[in-house]
């Protein structure tokens, strides 16, 4: 029998499973390429997108650590444990660290299985309780903050397509 938690799990896993698509077979060139000085490249955003599932689940939602302090996942790619991409400049971007696309798909595997953890745990209920976002400084309720994880990260999936067919075209 569907639950309301079923939509939601698909949507994650679409976007997801189109996002290990769509950065397949790119060399790591293509990965840090940006179509211009003050866009973003592909791996910056898948990066990003894991560090979004992951903060959003562990972090806001459960009230715990994030998979990035508490696993380690900040010292394996080399980063801060306060970097998140949100609000970083063009040059930071640039300043990408050109880690591997399969440790960062890696990360995201721990905070995607986390994510889909977290709302198999939720109840109907649980959609109207409000949670305090610490980076955000304000408190929203788990229903809107599901509804903003899928919509971000379907935007930033229709990024890494669009940068993808920019190199490669439109079969590519």
């Amino acid at each position: 029998m569907a639950t309301f938690r079923d939509p939601i799990k698909s949507a994650l896993n679409e976007y997801y499973g189109k996002l290990k698509q769509t950065v397949g077979g790119l060399t790591p060139e293509e990965l840090l390429w940006q179509p211009a000085p003050e866009s973003n490249h592909i791996l910056w955003t898948a990066w990003h997108m894991a560090r979004v599932s992951d903060r959003w689940a562990n972090s806001t939602v459960l009230g715990g650590q994030e998979l990035w302090i508490r696993d380690g996942w900040a010292k394996k790619l080399g980063m801060p444990e306060d970097r998140y991409g949100r609000g970083e400049t063009a040059d930071q971007a640039k300043k990408f660290p050109a880690i591997s696309i399969a440790l960062v798909l890696e990360y995201y595997d721990a905070a995607h299985a986390a994510m889909l953890a977290m709302i198999d745990a939720l109840e109907r209920s649980d959609m109207d309780r409000e949670v305090y976002s610490e980076y955000r400084g304000e408190s929203l309720n788990i229903g809107w903050i599901l509804g903003h994880i899928l919509t971000e990260e379907s935007q930033h999936l229709g990024q890494v397509a669009y940068i993808r067919g920019m190199q490669r075209g439109i079969d590519g």
